[in-house]
């Protein structure tokens, strides 16, 4: 799976697996997971980086953890430390993950973030506007207005 880095070339990020007994410690990138099935079934795919190396990780998280960020209405920017542990299930002994949550940023309603875009739209526009009237000797049309906005847009939402 692949990641646009903005100039149009792939970045892959490395998978986040943490080692037996050791903690991690990492920050949420994005509000929500991607999502998908696979043959195994659902899976949480969480962008995410290590605070110790600044390494941006993929972490697929298990349906239980998943439920954690979700009910703790984690998204960007909160912390929380995995720690993969051992335990007994019977007679065979296996590994599960633990997290404990560092710091909760909780995700911006979505209401407030479209209301943002709105605005960063508005501004982008009435600047495009200003920028085709400055030059009276091109005869710009709608569809220029809408290219140098869009552009503007793009820019500042990156």
């Amino acid at each position: 799976m692949g990641q646009n880095n903005g100039n149009g070339t792939a970045t892959h990020r490395a998978k986040l697996e943490p080692v037996l007994n050791q903690e991690v410690r990492v920050k949420l990138l994005k509000d929500k997971p991607y999502t998908g099935d696979n043959s195994v079934g659902k899976y949480f795919l969480y962008s995410v980086v290590n605070t110790e190396t600044g390494e941006e990780l993929a972490f697929f998280a298990p349906d239980y953890i998943h439920d954690i960020i979700a009910e703790k209405h984690l998204g960007k920017d909160s912390e929380f430390i995995l720690k993969k542990v051992p335990f007994q299930n019977g007679s065979k002994i296996s590994s599960k993950l633990e997290i404990s949550l560092v710091r909760v940023a909780e995700k911006v309603p979505v209401s407030s973030q479209t209301d943002h875009l709105k605005e960063i739209m508005r501004q982008c526009l009435s600047e495009a506007i200003d920028i085709t009237r400055s030059f009276t000797d091109v005869p710009f049309q709608n569809d220029d207005v809408r290219a140098i906005c869009s552009s503007l847009f793009i820019a500042r939402t990156r």
